[in-house]
C-alpha cells in the first residue's frame, strides 16, 4: 500500500520514503498538465512545492490551552521531530545534486539554511519527543469536515521504555482490523494490556465501545499515555465520543488480583505487540486465563490479541502456555483490511497475527 508523501511525513518514515512518494506525486501531477513537455520532477517549481510540504508538518494547535491541558505554553505545536526533519532535508538537497539540479526556489533553500544553521545535538536524547499524526478514516464517507482532522500521539524515539517509543506494527494492525472488523468493540467494555502511546485504544473508542481502559505498567509509559488522551479530547468529542469512557491505568501481568482486574467488568481484553520475550509469557497468559474465567455464568468474554511474528520459539511457548490454561486461539484473516497508519517499516503487516482467544468448554 503507497501513502502520500504527507501521510509519510506525518508518521516519520523512512525519509526516502517521503522523497520517493513526493517524486511520484509530482510526476503524476505533471504528466496531467497537457502543456508540459519534460516532467521534471525536481524543478524549481517541485522544489517549492516540496518546501511547502516541509512547512505543513509545523502544525499549531492554539485551541490546545493552558486550560484544558497541563502545558507549559499557551498552545501545543505538534512537531515532527527536529532531527528527522534535519536529516530530511539533507538528504532531498543530496538526491537533488545526483540529479544534477541545483537548489533554486528561495522557500526550499530557507529551510535547509535554518536546519543547517540549527543547533541539533546529533546523539540522541531519550528526553526527545515528537508527534506523530494520523488522519483516520472512520467512516466511508463523511457527512461533516471535522475540525480536529488528525489523531496525534506524542512519542519518545530515543527512550529505552519500549512503551513510549513508536506505534507498534502489530498495534497498527490490531487498529486497523478494528476499523474493519467493528463489531468486535462495538457496544463492549474494552480493557487493553500493553497500551503503549494508545492508537489501538483510540480506535476501539470511537469504533463505539461503551468504554475503554488502556494499561501499561511503567511509569514513563503511563504518563505519556494519559497526555495523549487529555490531547485527543477535542478529536474523540468531534467523533460524538464521550471523553469519560476512556481511560488509563497501571496493571502489571502476574501482579494482581482478580477481583482487581475484573474491577473495570470489560467484555473484552485487546492487545498488541506484548508476545516479544519468554521471561513475559507465563505472567500475560495467566492473566488472559484470569480476565477470561471471571465473566461468571454468562461468560461470552473473549481476548483479541495482534503478534508479530518475531521468534518462533517464543510463539510456540505463548501457545504451549494458552494450551496449559484450556484457552482456545481463533486466528483471524487480514484480508481487506484498510491500510491507514504508515508503521509497517521494520516488518510487513503479514508478519502480524491476530486471533481471538476464548476458554474451551
Amino acid at each position: 500500500m503507497n501513502f502520500t508523501s504527507q501521510q509519510y511525513l506525518y508518521a516519520l518514515a523512512p525519509i526516502d520514503f517521503v522523497i520517493d512518494a513526493f517524486i511520484e506525486e509530482e510526476k503524476t501531477r505533471l504528466s496531467s498538465v497537457n502543456d508540459v513537455e519534460e516532467i521534471d520532477a525536481w524543478s524549481i517549481q517541485s522544489q517549492g512545492r516540496f518546501a511547502t510540504l516541509i512547512s505543513s508538518s509545523s502544525d499549531t494547535s492554539p485551541d490546545f490551552i493552558k486550560e484544558d491541558i497541563e502545558v507549559d505554553c499557551d498552545g501545543i505545536v505538534f512537531l515532527p521531530s527536529e532531527k528527522y526533519v534535519q536529516k530530511l532535508m539533507k538528504r532531498y538537497t543530496t538526491r537533488l545534486e545526483m540529479e544534477g539540479k541545483e537548489l533554486e526556489d528561495n522557500n526550499l533553500a530557507s529551510i535547509v539554511c535554518h536546519f543547517s544553521m540549527s543547533r541539533i545535538s546529533k546523539l540522541p536524547d531519550p528526553a526527545d519527543f515528537c508527534f506523530l499524526r494520523y488522519r483516520v478514516p472512520l467512516v466511508e464517507k463523511e457527512e461533516k469536515e471535522r475540525k480536529y482532522d488528525l489523531l496525534r500521539i506524542r512519542i519518545y524515539p530515543h527512550h529505552n521504555d519500549v512503551g513510549v517509543a513508536k506505534v507498534w506494527e502489530a498495534g497498527a494492525c490490531l487498529a486497523e482490523y478494528l476499523m474493519k472488523h467493528p463489531d468486535c468493540v462495538r457496544g463492549r467494555r474494552v480493557i487493553e494490556l500493553g497500551a503503549g502511546v494508545g492508537l489501538t485504544g483510540f480506535i476501539a473508542a470511537v469504533m463505539g465501545s461503551e468504554s475503554v481502559h488502556m494499561t501499561d505498567y511503567t511509569d514513563a509509559t503511563l504518563e505519556n499515555l494519559s497526555y495523549n488522551i487529555s490531547i485527543n479530547n477535542k478529536w474523540l468529542e468531534d467523533r460524538g465520543i464521550d471523553t469519560n469512557i476512556v481511560s488509563a491505568g497501571y496493571l502489571e501481568w502476574g501482579e494482581y488480583a482478580a477481583q482487581d482486574f475484573c474491577s473495570h467488568s470489560a467484555d473484552v481484553l485487546i492487545a498488541a505487540d506484548v508476545v516479544y520475550t519468554v521471561e513475559c509469557i507465563a505472567d500475560l497468559v495467566a492473566t488472559v486465563s484470569v480476565f477470561l474465567s471471571s465473566g461468571g455464568k454468562k461468560n461470552d468474554r473473549f481476548a483479541l490479541f495482534a503478534t508479530t511474528y518475531r521468534n518462533r520459539n517464543t510463539f510456540a511457548l505463548f501457545e504451549r502456555e494458552l494450551e496449559k490454561k484450556r484457552i482456545m486461539c481463533n486466528y483471524k484473516s487480514q484480508d481487506d483490511m484498510p491500510h491507514v497508519f504508515p508503521c509497517y517499516f521494520n516488518q510487513p503487516r503479514s508478519d502480524v497475527r491476530i486471533c481471538t482467544m476464548t476458554l474451551s468448554e
